[in-house]
């Protein structure tokens, strides 16, 4: 019996040869001995530096006027929806309106906001041009140095999938490193303009909306939402960032030509084909009777007084059960006595669940 060869460390049978190197591997107490400071920050509480920014909304739904004015604004340390803006170079690569469009709206916009054009901000207009990312990037970066730009946006980046398919994880990971590429060589937030699917995009959780494959919703350091509000050219503004707290939802309407924020209600968001929704969580706790009722009693109780339908009670109970309004005990569903307190500190009101009078009574006697 022969025996088998000993296996060298690091050997891998009928691997390719690479020549991909490793970084120095650092250990633990070496790496946290170092200060390392994060990125500068370009909007409060949105974007830093050295970040990929995805922006995503419907259709024709005012996302490239948003970014000209986003633009603008940092190129002149102008305020942005409300936010404090770091003064910064900025370019805007345009692969969709034609220049006489893109001039008409930037002078339009500059004059709303009482901007002066200056050298900070610079414009790469590839409109018609037919390439591909891991063309348009390089030449993008060689573009750069030297120039310390703070944001660069890409506005949008369907031009330049080629061939790739939107929903294949392989072809957008690919196609999503190009954009963190062009971020680590110049520094830059960059800032990406992208698509909701189709459909009702307010039934969707905010980092869902997007279209095409999840890693578009993995990949980004931050997303920002743009959702069609109930009112008419009001969208509400919802942020998942990794370097800032999550964003509190807010509104924002568009009055030519520029986006202001509004005080709309952010819950209130443009139902599927711009029809009102026809019930609420309270009207389905309207027929929850004090005693209690099984799913059964409920759901014919709700039909009958309401006129909500099955697969409606099912999403209202579910959507009752996590704002902790009700509660299934021995089989029957009753409601959870809650009051409503004020944080004395934020001023903020919140509906916190609270002992029934009985309990309170009881416990008191003992």
């Amino acid at each position: 019996m022969t025996s088998s060869p000993a296996k060298v460390w690091g050997e891998v049978p009928n691997a390719e040869i690479t020549t991909f190197e490793l970084p120095p591997i650092v250990p633990l107490k070496d790496f946290l001995v170092n200060v390392i400071e994060m990125p500068p920050v370009v909007i409060d509480g949105m974007i830093r530096k050295r970040s990929v920014i995805q922006i995503a909304s419907g259709s024709k739904s005012f996302k490239t006027w948003t970014l000209l004015q986003m633009a603008l604004c940092v190129s002149r340390g102008v305020q942005w929806l409300g936010r404090t803006v770091t003064r910064g170079r900025v370019l805007f690569v345009n692969l969709e309106l034609t220049e006489a469009e893109l001039h008409s709206r930037l002078s339009a916009i500059a004059d709303a906001l009482s901007i002066d054009a200056d050298s900070s901000f610079d414009i790469c207009n590839l409109r018609g041009r037919s390439a591909d990312i891991s063309d348009v990037i390089p030449a993008i970066t060689k573009h750069c140095e030297g120039k310390d730009y703070s944001l660069i946006i890409v506005d949008p980046i369907y031009s330049m999938m080629g061939e790739r398919n939107e929903n294949a994880a392989s072809d957008m990971a690919d196609f999503l490193n190009h954009l963190t590429s062009l971020s680590e060589a110049t520094e830059a937030a960059v800032v990406y303009a992208h698509h909701f699917a189709k459909g009702n995009a307010s039934s969707k959780q905010q980092i869902d909306r997007a279209s095409g494959s999840g890693v578009f919703q993995r990949h980004a350091d931050g997303i920002i939402t743009l959702t069609p509000h109930k009112e008419e050219n009001a969208l509400v503004v919802e942020a998942e960032l990794r370097s800032f707290r999550r964003l509190k939802p807010f509104t924002i309407k568009w009055e030519y030509p520029t986006m202001d924020v509004t005080d709309l209600d952010p819950a209130e968001f443009k139902s599927k084909a711009g029809r009102p929704a026809s019930h609420s969580v309270t009207d389905l706790i309207g027929c929850l009777a004090e005693g209690g009722l099984t799913t059964r009693e409920w759901k014919d109780a709700a039909n009958e007084e309401c006129g909500i339908k099955a697969s409606t009670f099912y999403e209202l109970r579910k959507r009752a059960i996590a704002d902790g309004l009700i509660e299934e005990n021995e089989k029957k569903w009753v409601r959870i006595p809650t009051a409503l307190c004020l944080n004395p500190v934020t001023g903020e009101t919140k509906r916190r669940r609270v002992a029934p009078l009985a309990s309170l009574i009881a416990a008191s006697e003992q």
